[in-house]
């Protein structure tokens, strides 16, 4: 997708979120809280070659594995460092919506004991026996989480998860960290190890690892890379800010793997970090990307433009250039990722 011909365009891929969400036998919530951590259908012609999407629905089902019997005890050393063995999967307490797309594609989402209150899986969530609040400040304790009882703990952020996790460690209870800023193939292996069910694990991230290699495979000799900008109405927690996605997220992942040069990251932000109007227009993005369950709060598909301080003055304004991507292909980093990667790549290179 090049400056000479891009055309002003409104890509949305809901069609893609509904495929790849009948995979893995889920739905989407419209939550901003749950979407801060959290067959594509082109409507457009780049260029004078219309076909986008038509990579993604090549593969458009989300990867999934027929379940295992785990095999305990386990000794797991997780991405904190502590080595904890697991002998129980009766009250598994799951703190993020990767993990859990995770779970539920390795056949044992009924694992899930307790899960967050809101989630952009619900229809998975909703299998747990107890839903707790696990965003916003002094949210999650370790005094609350030894209460719930869990056998297992599962974190994954390396900042906001590890001092509970460390706590929840210390009291005797299994608890381990798997760093959500990895890709998704090594997220997987490590989570299907941590449940007992390692070859299950390996089969699961080779399907995800296809995808990945297939988006890789058709960026061949492709030089040029859209300047793309991921805005969030929730990355940044409670603060209310628009925010975009910088380095050591799962959205830096898919926009370098679908083609994509992340402006964000450039820019030097860190995860997901407030970013002001000067900001924006400094960042000059081409392309912007936004989570479906947070484009109504952005001010829609028509008031981005003009709601988001600053986006008026870039590239992608002048060509109306955006895309509304399913949440957890967009920013998972977990089983849907390898969709969400082709999924973008055939709007950012629709010729490749």
């Amino acid at each position: 997708m090049s400056r000479s011909t891009r055309r002003p365009l409104f890509v949305s891929l809901a069609l893609a979120a509904a495929l790849a969400l009948t995979g893995c036998g889920s739905s989407q919530s419209s939550s901003p809280e749950a979407a801060g951590e959290q067959d594509a259908q082109g409507s457009t012609d780049q260029g004078g070659s219309e076909g986008a999407g038509t990579t993604a629905e090549a593969d458009g089902q989300v990867p999934s594995v027929q379940a295992a019997d785990p095999q305990l005890p386990v000794t797991f050393t997780g991405d904190g460092g502590a080595e904890i063995e697991v002998t129980s999967l009766d009250r598994v307490l799951v703190l993020d919506d990767a993990t859990m797309e995770i779970m539920q594609a390795l056949g044992h989402g009924d694992l899930i004991g307790i899960a967050p209150e809101t989630s952009l899986i619900e229809d998975v969530a909703a299998q747990a026996e107890e839903r707790i609040t696990t965003a916003g400040r002094g949210s999650l304790t370790v005094e609350g989480v030894v209460a719930l009882e869990p056998t297992l703990v599962i974190g994954t952020s390396m900042r906001r998860h590890a001092d509970v996790i460390a706590g929840v460690q210390a009291a005797g209870i299994p608890a381990t960290l798997i760093d959500s800023s990895q890709e998704a193939p090594d997220k997987i292996r490590k989570t299907a190890e941590l449940l007992g069910v390692p070859e299950s694990g390996e089969e699961l991230a080779a399907q995800v690892q296809e995808q990945f290699d297939q988006a890789d495979a058709a960026l061949e000799g492709v030089e040029e890379r859209p300047r793309v900008m991921i805005l969030s109405s929730s990355g940044a927690g409670d603060s209310g800010n628009t925010t975009a996605a910088g380095e050591e997220t799962p959205a830096h992942q898919i926009i370098v793997n679908a083609g994509g040069l992340n402006t964000g990251a450039e820019s030097g932000l860190d995860r997901y970090q407030a970013i002001t109007a000067e900001g924006l227009v400094a960042a000059a993005p081409e392309v912007i990307v936004v989570a479906a369950s947070e484009i109504d709060d952005l001010g829609g598909e028509e008031g981005i433009w003009n709601q988001v301080d600053g986006l008026s003055g870039t590239p992608a304004a002048a060509a109306q250039t955006l895309v509304v991507m399913d949440d957890m292909q967009l920013k998972g980093g977990a089983v849907s990722a390898g969709l969400g990667i082709l999924s973008l790549q055939a709007q950012l290179h629709s010729d490749a």
